[in-house]
């Protein structure tokens, strides 16, 4: 089978082996993901799936307990600048950082 998105590029964003708890709620459970460029992806799964918790993490908004994060090859956590400043995000909740937007 060849593969639908051939790309000598790096992928996009990379998640390997995320885990992430919060008490004893495991909310992502070794999720490994691979997005290459020019890929659409959606995150299907019912209430308390992780989707949410997933994306925090490729926002860098949350950093892996254990794991690995990467978006254009850079940790969002440790780099939000040169991630945040290639990708957008439009939460359904508005929930943004106090002093974003505006005030009308």
């Amino acid at each position: 089978m060849t593969d639908p998105f051939p790309s000598a590029a790096p992928p996009i964003v990379e998640l390997r082996r995320v885990t992430r708890q919060f008490g004893t709620k495991t909310a992502l459970d070794n999720i490994s993901l691979t997005i290459p460029r020019g890929g659409v992806f959606g995150l299907i799964g019912g209430n308390g799936a992780g989707k949410t918790t997933l994306i925090r993490h490729v926002l860098g908004l949350l950093k892996a307990q254990s794991g690995s994060v990467h978006v254009f090859g850079l940790d969002p956590v440790e780099n939000p600048v040169g991630t945040l400043g290639r990708i957008g995000y439009l939460s359904e909740d508005r929930d943004l950082p106090t002093g974003c937007g505006s005030a009308n």
